[in-house]
């Protein structure tokens, strides 16, 4: 009873420093299955993934209009979807444990991730902030099991190529 009691107080504590720790935001643009796509990623958590006690991840996807011929968000609509994701992501906070990991925008929607303790309710809650923030914005919410941070690693995190574009030596 003991050992799960202290189990339990590190695994509360792990998931607490998590949560607080600053974020390293990062922006970048790279390729995926030959489309660009901009990226918005919390790079400090790179050094602690998969972090134990997050096994959801909420995706908030939605579609936006771009004028550019390469799909991307203009910057200021970039900014804007930035924001709602945010938006969303502090909603989420108010509601359970949370971690907001990034957003990535490619070919007229953005995806933002954020790793969540209890996943209950967050598909409304997630759909109605983003849609109140963007009436214009067809928006679409799914919970996914994801303990192992496999989105964070594959859509967020920069690959070799991009890493490497970017001369980050350090990962």
């Amino acid at each position: 009873m003991r050992t799960l009691l202290l189990a339990l107080l590190l695994l509360l504590s792990c998931a607490s420093r998590a949560q607080e720790q600053e974020a390293e935001w990062w922006n970048y643009e790279t390729l995926h299955a030959d489309h660009p796509v901009v990226v918005r990623v919390d790079m400090g958590l790179r050094r602690q993934f998969p972090i134990s006690g997050f096994p959801y991840v909420v995706v908030t996807r939605l579609s936006y209009a771009s004028d550019r011929s390469d799909g991307l968000p203009a910057q200021s609509d970039q900014d804007r979807l930035d924001a709602i994701a945010d938006a969303v992501a502090a909603a989420i906070a108010h509601k359970t444990r949370s971690i907001h990991a990034g957003s990535a925008s490619s070919q007229g929607q953005q995806e933002s991730y954020v790793y969540v303790i209890d996943p209950n309710g967050l598909e409304a809650l997630a759909a109605s902030v983003a849609g109140k923030l963007c009436k214009e914005c067809q928006v679409r919410v799914k919970v996914r099991a994801d303990a192992a941070w496999a989105l964070y690693r594959d859509e967020l995190l920069p690959d070799a190529q991009t890493r490497q574009r970017y001369g980050l030596r350090a990962y």
